[in-house]
């Protein structure tokens, strides 16, 4: 049975007030308004509340029961009920965040601390991983929002473009000093390539850019390893050539430890090869006052960034 959670509180403060003019008073409402409230409740319950007695009105025993029940529960569901409203109102609470860490060095890492004073009761917790471990906790529903190096194209996910990388070709000097300096297509497929993972992110893309979309991908893949710091680590080593985000690399080339491989310019080649990042959460996600918060600072903090995290 729907039962108006308003006139069960007026019911409630007419019985502890004593009469309807003082219920109305402490309701902010008229004393009209008061009974008209207590009589759609009776309609509702198929009960009479109240009962004449002289020229007063006193609880019959059925009110009574209801009004000693609505004592000890009515509150605590009143409580619920606004907590529950809180949900959509009050930034408070967990918000779970994913992303590759490399990138979220550069570009989560600044955007946390306003983003924590701004909001005191919000809690964050980040994880870091791959694109695909990513996006099947995302569909999991065992992260909230997470980063990927891909749009969407789920039906149950949405994504919007937060920054842009460019992938550099770096390779250490003790390498280059030992097997020279690459610059035609030719000098590159005969190199050795440290790759991400098994589908050659990052040196499919800059491979294309530089030498065309037609022009067979290198062989020579000695390491296929799904961690961008560890590829940057084996490159410094003179482990072989490495394609990787500029925001990665740029201490390294700063320090000496890698130099940048830079081809001969091509007819239909592209200048700088970029990779679009991109951040994603579920369409069904429930629209919390905190999920809400973290997204959309996320997404507003970001329009410089699709110039280049820096």
């Amino acid at each position: 049975m729907l039962v108006n959670h308003e006139g069960l509180w007026t019911l409630l403060e007419v019985s502890r007030a004593g009469t309807h003019a003082a219920a109305a008073a402490r309701l902010g409402v008229t004393p009209s308004a008061v009974g008209q409230q207590l009589k759609a409740l009776e309609g509702q319950l198929g009960l009479a509340l109240f009962e004449r007695v002289g020229r007063r009105s006193r609880l019959t025993t059925a009110g009574a029961v209801l009004v000693a029940r609505l004592e000890e529960h009515l509150p605590a569901v009143e409580a619920a009920i606004e907590e529950a409203r809180a949900e959509q109102t009050v930034v408070r609470g967990e918000v779970r965040f994913g992303g590759p860490a490399p990138f979220c060095r550069v570009w989560l890492r600044p955007r946390l601390p306003p983003l924590l004073a701004r909001y005191p009761e919000l809690t964050l917790s980040v994880r870091f991983g791959v694109a695909s471990v990513l996006l099947h906790r995302l569909l999991a529903g065992e992260v909230d929002l997470v980063v990927l190096s891909v749009p969407a194209d789920e039906v149950a996910l949405e994504s919007r473009p937060i920054a842009q990388e460019e992938f550099i070709a770096v390779a250490a000097p003790r390498y280059l000093g030992e097997r020279g300096m690459p610059r035609t297509v030719t000098d590159f497929s005969a190199q050795r390539y440290i790759a991400f993972d098994e589908d050659l992110a990052m040196l499919t893309p800059w491979w294309h850019a530089a030498f065309g979309p037609r022009t067979p991908l290198p062989k020579g893949v000695v390491c296929h390893i799904a961690n961008l710091d560890e590829m940057l680590a084996l490159a410094e080593a003179g482990c072989g050539i490495a394609v990787l985000p500029d925001y990665l690399v740029e201490d390294s080339l700063r320090a000496g430890r890698v130099q940048a491989l830079k081809p001969e310019r091509r007819r239909g080649s592209l200048r700088q090869p970029r990779g679009t990042l991109w951040l994603a959460w579920r369409r069904a996600a429930a629209p919390t006052a905190r999920f809400l918060a973290v997204r959309d600072w996320l997404l507003e903090a970001s329009p410089a960034a699709l110039q280049g995290p820096r």
